[in-house]
């Protein structure tokens, strides 16, 4: 992705905070490293021999590019302390480097413990960096290195706990509350390890020894393999490899025991320590040292298939299925690895996945930011790592050649033929599962580990499919029916069958138009109606009639109680253009409204001599009564109606000559 592709390569600063295609590191190793809330990649320091460096770099995955934001490019800075927990722009750890522990909180602030400087030796010093302010400030420990350690009393903490001068102590975690932890690591003194577990609470600004030893150079105790236990603990060692799982356990491969009574020796044994219960559990690898890796075929995994011991594996990852990979680092024979490994938490098997099962091999660089599946790093110890959306990110290490790199690459673990989620897959999905009939509904893949789907609809339409998330399967028939998911990914298959899980509701009762005079009657029942004009909605024509005031086709769409919809049309409504009078005002009035046995209509707006129509209507149309070519003999005219064997509801009475017409509505009791 970035950088060289031979080792011991100088980089380019470019302007301080300012990033740049040309920008690149110098080539280093065993730098400390972080990933910010923003998902940018942020590295310190690290060294060439006895040398370190004091800049800070961050990496911008989306533009692929550095930016030099803070420190020295100028090996062996001295730290510039400032006032402790007090931030400076002045302020600087110096040049520091080999396995200091790091730590990215809960609100994005790094933090960087412990190193060594390349000729004083191992500090005990916290420093903390905030992004968006970029500074750093001393949160505590002492400014001379070689301080010893004062672990107090397990599991209480006390502003006076110290872990004391440490180096190579790159297992470290933050736990769900934002709390620091590592593990092992050495002093100053050559032939020192330690196994002691410590957590820093940021809250309160202390240390606790949370277990292990408060002295170096112990052997582990592994128990039983797989069975938590009190009595647990990894041996003494210089601790590179490390991850913490979706349930918040912390977890430990391999590393090296250098003490001085046996000399140094890789262990490739993988610890599990279980935060609430304060326990550790030998997961798998040997209890013996200096093991040789057992590779079988890549992508494949057996009872035995492991790692061997190594030591100096800065690069390691946890993936979004909770698998474990790590890449590289030395054994007994100072030889280096490139081989990359994956460790499935739930069948707690390792998988070879790329890379060689030989030492000391050359990379393959191949087209820069090009994938290819030749492509890969030359073996190294000490790189740098961090994770994103697109991959497992490694940077720079010590070649077997003795140089530095100062190499950007990225693996992209969906695209290996052994699966992104190589989990068991669990087969998930919902979809709206009530419809009407003749409509189509879509189903929304929730599975987990799968990489391919196949799909059974019975009485759908398409009745099968192999989308990831199917849209458009119809169904016209009302009824029940099962779906079935099969979801699968190169270990195995996962069913989930749903019987009677669609279900089509029956057809709405059909419709249809009455016309009376002008005003149109769909059939009642429905719980709610709409009517339109020429295909465009009528607004506030929500009742199961309407009276047409213009010519043209109607149709209405009644909806039942299950939301489902019949439609209905009339084509050629002829309707009366002449202008209708309604109610109070127009002359004409109707009282009692409501009525039981009759009522009176009372007309003062025809002219005498006239001869009117009068005709009342049920709501379907129905005509029950009518008046034909009845003369007017005054112009305050009355006419009595008898409505005693209608039936109770709402009616229409029409009233009209040949120049005009009245409508009036009233209600039988």
């Amino acid at each position: 992705m970035k950088g060289d592709s031979l080792p011991g390569q100088a980089g380019v600063s470019g302007t301080l905070g300012v990033p740049s295609p040309s920008n690149k590191p110098h080539a280093r190793y065993e730098a400390c490293q972080w990933t910010d809330l923003q998902g940018n990649f942020w590295m310190y320091g690290g060294g060439i021999v006895n040398s370190r460096y004091s800049d800070l770099w961050r990496f911008e995955p989306a533009t692929n590019n550095w930016t030099w934001m803070h420190g020295s490019q100028i090996l062996n800075q001295p730290a510039v302390y400032g006032t402790k927990g007090i931030a400076a722009p002045a302020n600087t750890p110096g040049g520091n480097g080999f396995g200091a522990a790091t730590w990215t909180d809960l609100s994005g602030n790094l933090w960087m413990f412990g190193g060594h400087d390349g000729v004083n030796g191992a500090f005990n010093l916290l420093w903390k960096f905030n992004v968006v302010t970029n500074e750093w400030t001393w949160m505590s420990g002492d400014t001379i290195a070689g301080a010893f350690p004062s672990h107090g009393t397990k599991g209480i903490s006390s502003p006076a706990n110290t872990p004391g001068g440490r180096c190579e102590t790159a297992c470290t975690w933050t736990d769900n509350n934002g709390n620091l932890w590592f593990f092992g690591g050495t002093s100053a003194g050559a032939g020192v390890c330690f196994n002691d577990l410590w957590k820093y609470d940021i809250t309160i600004y202390e240390w606790t020894w949370m277990s292990g030893d408060n002295i170096p150079n112990l052997a582990g105790v592994y128990g039983t393999r797989g069975v938590s236990n009190p009595a647990n603990k990894p041996g003494g060692r210089w601790c590179y490899t490390s991850w913490k799982d979706n349930a918040g356990n912390l977890w430990l491969f391999g590393g090296i025991e250098a003490s001085s009574i046996i000399g140094m020796s890789y262990f490739n044994d993988l610890w599990k320590y279980d935060i609430a219960i304060n326990e550790w559990t030998w997961m798998y690898g040997s209890s013996s040292l200096n093991q040789q890796g057992i590779y079988g075929t890549q992508c494949t995994s057996s009872t035995i298939t492991s790692p061997g011991g190594r030591g100096e594996t800065r690069a390691c990852w946890k993936d979004e299925c909770n698998n474990f990979w790590l890449l590289g680092g030395r054994d007994l024979n100072f030889n280096l690895y490139n081989d990359l490994w994956r460790y499935n938490l739930n069948t707690n098997q390792w998988y070879w996945m790329s890379g060689s099962s030989g030492v000391n091999q050359p990379g393959i660089f191949g087209t820069q930011q090009v994938p290819s599946p030749l492509n890969v790093p030359a073996a190294r110890m000490g790189a740098v790592s961090w994770k994103n959306n697109s991959g497992l990110w490694l940077f720079g290490g010590l070649d077997y050649g003795g140089g530095e790199w100062n190499d950007l690459w990225k693996f992209s673990v969906e695209d290996t033929s052994c699966g992104f989620c190589a989990v068991q897959p669990v087969a998930l999905f919902t979809a709206p599962n009530t419809i009407c009939p003749g409509t189509c509904t879509d189903f929304i893949n929730q599975s987990q580990g799968a990489t391919s789907f196949a799909w059974s609809f019975p009485g759908g339409n398409p009745s099968s499919s192999t989308d990831v998330s199917p849209v458009n399967i119809c169904y016209n028939t009302p009824g029940n029916y099962d779906v079935v998911l099969i979801a699968t990914n190169s270990l195995s298959s996962d069913t989930l069958s749903l019987n009677n899980y669609i279900t089509v509701y029956p057809f709405p009762p059909p419709q249809g138009i009455l016309q009376s005079g002008d005003t149109l009657f769909a059939n009642q029942g429905a719980t709610s109606y709409q009517w339109y004009f020429n295909g465009s909605i009528i607004s506030g024509a929500t009742d199961y009639f309407y009276v047409a005031t213009q010519s043209g086709d109607y149709n209405v769409v009644a909806t039942d109680e299950n939301d489902c919809e019949v439609e209905a049309v009339i084509n050629n409504v002829i309707a009366n253009t002449t202008p209708l009078s309604f109610g109070e005002g127009s002359g004409v009035r109707l009282f009692p409204n409501p009525v039981k046995d009759k009522f009176t209509i009372h007309n003062s707006q025809f002219t005498i001599g006239t001869a009117i129509d009068i005709s009342i209507y049920n709501v379907l149309g129905e005509k029950m009564f009518s008046a034909v070519n009845w003369e007017l003999l005054s112009g305050n005219w009355e006419l009595t109606v008898n409505c005693q064997l209608f039936s109770s509801g709402i009616y229409w009475i029409c009233i009209s000559n040949q120049h005009e017409s009245f409508r009036l509505k009233f209600i039988k009791q």
